[in-house]
């Protein structure tokens, strides 16, 4: 219980703070916008006009430019429309006072103008700096502490204020010829600046300049009529390329009516039904060719391999040409570090003071260490595993077995490769065998991408074995083309 009493008081002392605190806000806003139109004191005044076109409530009343007031209310009687405006200005009203009715230019809105009006506002007395921040103080004080009873009683204020106003004062309007002489003088301001308009425009247009414009037209215009006309030259050169027309069109009207007779070979070709079977059978022909031609597969190998006996590399670029899956043809060209070799046989007859003769047969092998190698081979698979070629490779006449290891699909994935290979009398039979793999095989990008290794050699050379390791990549027809830009 003792905690809901608690509660409860808490909640009104914040209630309270609240209220206090959005009053004083409301206060301090009024004070600070100097008060609006609803908060002022108002002096009524009346104006009985025979028309009101463009005034409404809340339109503004103004003073020699400036705002004093706003139009309270506008009532409409028989033959006039009396006109209820309330002045917030400290100002007040003469006998002299006449009001009219002003525009915001031509096309702006309508407001209320009185004049003369009296100032009554407090006077302006020159004070000391220190003494002018005192009365701020005090003034802003003031302000504050009757802040909030202003708040809560604007309403009983703004009654109270109406009852014990004076009875409203009328205003005549003003004479008609005043607003005539203000419609006049801003005619005269709109004059000025058409002839200031004017004048700068009659600066801006050089009459030298346009006189010789209009020269240089003339002259243009001239030499266009010369141009067009009968003895011009643009007439006579249309005239001669008019005959020149009409003379090819019945060239080709003598040519066509040849043809249609079946005269010349044209005329033969597209009269005579023979030439069009032979055409006919061309053409099936050609496109038998093409499709051949079309099945047509292009492989490019470019790799190289290190052989260690040597302390060297080979490197290689090969074509395949695949008329048919299962069939292929090998062209290429290398540099092998164990050189081109070249063997030569040597036959030396002597003879001595006429004795017999004696024969000397001497071979020798040259190695050429910067010869290029040729490699064409022609080859065939077999149930898409086994691959049988023979051939020249690297300049060896060779017989080469291939096993294609690899899953259905992907069977070149991994291929254990012999070669047996001869370089020519006196160089013996050799072997080498190697495996490739394609680690990537089926990848978008490295698919061609292959790695080699194995025995280049069976025969050591200077008691080493002779192995080799290397890499190569293989570009397709869609790889080449992409590579020329054919497409």
């Amino acid at each position: 219980m003792e905690y809901t009493k608690s509660m409860t008081a808490t909640f009104f002392r914040v209630g309270i703070f609240t209220i206090i605190g959005l009053a004083l806000i409301g206060a301090l806003t009024v004070f600070v916008n100097d008060k609006p139109y609803w908060w002022k004191r108002c002096e009524t005044a009346s104006i009985k006009i025979e028309d009101a076109t463009g005034l409404k409530a809340k339109s503004p009343v103004r003073s020699l430019g400036l705002e004093i007031g706003y139009l309270k209310s506008v009532e409409l009687y028989e033959t006039y429309v009396n006109l209820n405006i309330c002045i917030t200005a400290p100002v007040e009203t003469l006998p002299t006072t006449r009001a009219y009715i002003r525009g915001e230019g031509f096309l702006g809105d309508k407001f209320l103008e009185l004049k003369p009006v009296r100032y009554i506002g407090p006077s302006r007395k020159r004070k000391d700096d220190e003494d002018t921040k005192q009365d701020q103080k005090s003034n802003i004080l003031k302000q504050s502490m009757h802040a909030i009873f202003y708040f809560f009683l604007a309403s009983a204020y703004a009654a109270s204020d109406e009852k014990s106003s004076k009875p409203p004062r009328e205003i005549p309007v003003g004479e008609k010829s005043q607003d005539l002489s203000h419609v006049i003088e801003q005619v005269d301001n709109l004059v000025s600046e058409m002839t200031s308009l004017t004048n700068n425009i009659k600066e801006a247009i050089n009459p030298q300049e346009l006189r010789q414009t209009m020269q240089q037209l003339n002259k243009t215009l001239e030499n266009a009529s010369k141009t067009f006309s009968p003895e011009g030259g643009l007439n006579t050169t249309a005239r001669r390329t008019l005959a020149k027309l009409e003379d090819a069109i019945e060239q080709l009207r003598d040519q066509l009516t040849r043809i249609n007779k079946g005269e010349g070979s044209v005329g033969k070709i597209l009269n005579d039904p023979s030439y069009a079977d032979e055409l006919k059978e061309a053409i099936r022909s050609i496109n038998r060719l093409l499709s051949k031609v079309g099945g047509v597969k292009f492989i490019v190998d470019v790799g190289a391999e290190r052989i260690n006996a040597y302390s060297g590399s080979r490197g290689w670029c090969k074509m395949g040409v695949w008329p048919k899956p299962d069939r292929y043809y090998l062209l290429g060209a290398s540099i092998d570090p164990r050189g081109k070799r070249t063997v030569t046989n040597t036959t030396t007859a002597t003879s001595t003071n006429g004795a017999a003769v004696s024969t000397t047969e001497k071979t020798e092998t040259v190695i050429e260490q910067s010869g290029i190698l040729f490699t064409a081979m022609i080859g065939k698979v077999f149930h898409r595993r086994l691959d049988l070629s023979i051939g020249l490779l690297h300049s060896d006449g060779a017989l080469a077995f291939a096993l294609w290891l690899g899953p259905t699909e992907k069977e070149q994935m991994l291929v254990l490769k012999s070669d047996v290979f001869s370089g020519g009398s006196g160089t013996g039979i050799d072997a080498r065998v190697n495996l490739m793999l394609r680690p990537l095989h089926g990848s978008p990008v490295f698919s061609s991408l292959y790695l080699l290794g194995g025995l280049d050699s069976i025969k050591k050379n200077n008691g080493s074995l002779v192995y080799s390791f290397g890499a190569g990549l293989t570009f397709d027809d869609d790889d080449i083309k992409l590579l020329f830009a054919l497409r």
